[in-house]
């Protein structure tokens, strides 16, 4: 899922520079980097060692009521892949891998007392893992028990992955009608809850509008609460940021730049058929979002002295982007957005370097920075929210002006052509042109 040296990471330029960084003896500072993935992503170039992983086709999947279930609003939901073909070549599915080198590892949670190995592999795991010796509760909730006869808690079920099978794959548990409503202050339901190991306690659960924690944390920064103190470059960002009522402010970012210099919100979001950069392999849904634009509102364009599809350039304080304008009457005057992974690096995912997603398409994240500004906080400040720790993708301020006439027509910045990797397939280009249309004459459509 995390494509490092691409659409993962903020400041991508220089994170492609840092896997690649040596000491003052010649050696690589990162001495060794595994990857795994089905693809061959832009992180792969800078591998020393690849594991080929499976797509969703060739593995079991978990999707658990322990991490965002899938849940309906009349009961809690969860669901399994299974696979439907065997894996290619030798590829294997990276949550076996993980069992294996816990396994290996003798960590704790994969082994028992006599340090034999308690799992044979990812499905046997999901099967057999509890959250605590026998308590019944795992990372699937249907058909558990000796014999699939109990839901949500309840002993191992060797059968678990074929009941699921058997059941298109879902377990859905439909509440009492009386417990559907108002559940976090519904007695029957938080009694039911604690029950079934899914809250600790059956107490009314509030949302909090003065938060008693966030005021501990600022009157620590104050000095008015003992224990443990913060840095004192830190004070005035905690008291400012930690307060127990909600209240508004300003990005982090906009308050350590020129916001007259750089006038502008940048935002980029996740498209449905790429989100993460995942389907990036697929022909056709390529067809769909070939390359990207930076959308804006037609009054940019106007005031910059550029026209809808000009090349632009977009500056911010950290680094800048060449790329195509798009003009939208629903883009707001002082907001400019893309999509995310659409835009990918010369020779990554088996595309040829020549192709639109990296000659046209482009990624924001290069003018993005990890860190902020130097501040009185310090010179090495995550550019992150001081409450949740969110990375702050939506806060960068840039400007944009038109590109000059005599620049190529290619986005920027633009990197080495990856090489193909060993093993890799060559170029299927007649199924790939047939669903792009290419043989219109034959199925009759010209």
């Amino acid at each position: 899922m995390a494509n490092m040296a691409w659409n993962s990471s903020m400041n991508t330029d220089s994170v492609r520079d840092m896997l690649t960084d040596t000491d003052e003896n010649g050696e690589y500072k990162i001495p060794f980097i595994i990857v795994c993935d089905a693809f061959q992503s832009e992180t792969v170039a800078f591998a020393d060692l690849v594991l080929p992983d499976t797509s969703y086709l060739e593995r079991h999947d978990a999707m658990s009521m322990l991490d965002r279930p899938i849940s309906e609003f009349d009961g809690p939901v969860d669901s399994v892949r299974i696979p439907v073909v065997p894996p290619k070549g030798e590829c294997r599915p990276f949550q076996d891998v993980l069992v294996e080198m816990g396994s290996r590892l003798k960590l704790p949670a994969f082994v028992n007392e006599d340090g034999k190995r308690k799992f044979r592999d990812y499905p046997d795991f999901i099967v057999n893992f509890e959250t605590s010796p026998g308590s019944g509760i795992g990372f699937l909730s249907g058909w558990r028990g000796k014999g699939g006869e109990k839901f949500l808690k309840g002993e191992p079920n060797p059968r678990q992955w074929e009941m699921y099978a058997n059941n298109n794959c879902v377990f859905h548990y439909e509440l009492p009608k009386s417990y559907q409503y108002m559940r976090n202050w519904n007695k029957g339901y938080l009694e039911w809850a604690r029950a079934h190991g899914m809250t600790r306690y059956a107490e009314p659960i509030n949302i909090h509008i003065y938060s008693e924690v966030l005021q501990k944390f600022r009157l620590a920064a104050q000095g008015k609460r003992p224990g443990r103190q913060p840095p004192e470059r830190l004070r005035k960002r905690l008291e400012t940021y930690m307060d127990p009522l909600p209240f508004y402010h300003e990005t982090l970012e906009s308050n350590l730049v020129d916001t007259r210099e750089y006038p502008l919100n940048a935002v980029t979001q996740r498209p449905m058929a790429m989100y993460h950069s995942w389907d990036s392999q697929n022909a056709w849904l390529r067809q769909i979002h070939t390359y990207n634009y930076l959308y804006m509102s037609p009054k940019l364009g106007e005031a910059q002295g550029f026209d809808d599809g000009d090349w632009v350039w977009v500056e911010s304080p950290h680094g800048k982007v060449r790329c195509k304008a798009r003009f939208s009457e629903s883009v707001e005057p002082g907001t400019v957005w893309t999509w995310n992974a659409i835009g990918k690096a010369a020779g990554a995912w088996g595309l040829s370097p020549k192709a639109n997603e990296s000659q046209k398409g482009f990624l924001l994240n290069h003018v993005i920075s990890e860190e902020l500004p130097p501040c009185e906080a310090g010179e090495h400040i995550s550019n992150s929210d001081p409450v949740t720790g969110q990375a702050a993708w939506y806060d960068v301020r840039v400007k944009i002006y038109r590109a000059d006439a005599n620049e190529p027509k290619q986005s920027f910045p633009q990197f080495k052509p990856q090489r193909r990797v060993p093993g890799q397939d060559q170029r299927r280009g007649r199924w790939q042109a047939y669903f792009a249309g290419m043989f219109r004459r034959k199925t009759g459509t010209d």
